[in-house]
């Protein structure tokens, strides 16, 4: 059996010798790629709701209140989560974003800007959703978060 290192040192020499392919129609050179589907606009906007350090009953107690919350309101929930279960977001079929937890990845490797990087992805998230409302449940992320939600 041959090592992952031999197997990846002959990927040039297959691709050469399968010869040039062909481009299809969604790579062709003189027509750019089509652009992706644009989040749907709500009627009553986007609310992006903070459930940092949340999980197990907390989390499901939240999401149900919000849930309901968004419906009589006509809003569409996006959650922002920091934990790696991400099964009750897909249980219901709810809007998620995950964001490190910088706090526990700064005591592991201090020398990474871990919360410059949150406050970009709050950027991002902000500028993606355009969240006419936030609200925050659990642990309350930093201010320049908030900031970075709103900014656009």
């Amino acid at each position: 059996m041959k090592s992952l290192v031999a197997r990846l040192r002959e990927l040039p020499v297959l691709a050469r010798q399968r010869g040039p392919q062909r481009p299809t129609p969604s790579t062709s050179p003189t027509r750019p790629p089509e652009p992706g589907p644009a989040p749907a606009k709500v009627e009553g906007g986007v609310v992006v709701v903070t459930v940092l350090g949340l999980g197990g009953e907390a989390l499901e107690r939240v999401l149900d209140l919000v849930e309901q919350q968004c419906r009589g309101l006509g809003r569409k929930a996006v959650f922002v989560t920091d934990g790696d279960d991400l099964a009750p977001f897909r249980r219901r079929k709810l809007v998620v974003e995950q964001v490190p937890d910088a706090e526990a990845l700064a005591v592991r490797l201090p020398e990474l800007p871990w919360t410059l990087y949150r406050e970009r992805l709050f950027g991002l998230i902000g500028r993606r959703w355009r969240p006419s409302a936030t609200a925050s449940f659990g642990r309350k992320p930093p201010e320049a978060c908030l900031a970075a939600l709103r900014e656009r």
